[in-house]
């Protein structure tokens, strides 16, 4: 593991950070935004605004702005004078969806210039807004100025289930030293969507810990409906996560159980995935 990853690109939990990247995404509509604004303004513009002591522009701008440099619209020569003014914008709000979307903004730019916020925001008052913090921080490409600290609290403390889910994926995502502490203490929880996120970052360690429950999640169906259980495209999401990752992890104690799944799976993407995976463990 000589290479750092981005957390929803390739890291031991690229598959289960799907829906990370969705509620991201969903976080733009929670606080009430049903369309797109469309103001065909620059992001210096945008950043203006945003400095400006008109309370309502400001998460509209800031909004806005995250939407513009999630779609990498930004000069690299900007980057540090947008930096420096989200920072500023983030320590003086105290509208929380302002502060949500300075979070996104800054995140999407992955530049370590942004940790001084991403390290404040992991203890901010609002819960959506430590969520996106401790995303962002986890598909950042480096990790050098990241309050360890602070996550290992946040891992601690919380009690929302997708806090620690995303704090474990942070940690897994560079690699800390504690990920794997962290993960087998999960793989108990009463919780599935943390008992399946421990397994399927345990695969990286090769731990035999995981197996049974990564069992579990190779055996999950697709015609659950009812609330509280995981639909069609969401189990075949986590069962390709896991056989992407035994693909990466080549952990050929787990070959019997892909040939099971290229032999019974009823999904077809599932089962030619397990296919190929199975012949890697086989040589």
């Amino acid at each position: 593991m000589s290479e750092q990853k981005k957390i929803l690109e390739s890291s031991p939990m690229s598959g289960i950070a799907v829906p990370i990247a969705i509620v991201l995404v969903g976080a733009l509509i929670i606080f009430g935004v049903t369309k797109m604004l469309s103001s065909g303004k620059n992001h210096r513009d945008l950043v203006e605004e945003m400095n400006s002591k008109t309370f309502g522009n400001r998460w509209v701008a800031a909004y806005e702005l995250s939407k513009f440099l999630a779609a990498q619209k930004i000069p690299k020569e900007d980057m540090p004078w947008v930096i420096e003014n989200l920072s500023k914008v983030y320590f003086e709000t105290v509208d929380p969806r302002t502060r949500n979307f300075v979070v996104l903004a800054l995140g999407s730019l992955n530049n370590p210039l942004a940790l001084p916020v991403m390290n404040k925001a992991l203890e901010d008052e609002d819960q959506q807004v430590r969520f996106n913090a401790i995303a962002s921080i986890g598909n950042m490409t480096h990790a050098e100025g990241v309050d360890w600290k602070k996550l290992d609290a946040a891992f601690t403390q919380e009690t929302d289930v997708g806090l620690r889910q995303v704090t474990l994926l942070a940690f897994a995502a560079h690699h800390q030293p504690s990920t794997q502490d962290k993960a087998l203490g999960l793989l108990s929880s009463s919780d599935k969507s943390l008992r399946y996120s421990a397994a399927t970052v345990l695969i990286s360690f090769q731990k035999k810990e995981a197996i049974p429950v990564l069992q579990e999640i190779m055996n999950l169906t697709y015609d659950k409906a009812q609330a509280g259980e995981y639909n069609g495209a969401q189990v075949e999401g986590l069962k390709m996560n896991v056989l992407e990752n035994l693909e990466k992890s080549k952990w050929n104690e787990l070959s019997g159980l892909v040939k099971t799944v290229e032999e019974k799976d009823t999904n077809v993407r599932v089962s030619t995935k397990a296919k190929l995976v199975a012949k890697l463990l086989k040589n």
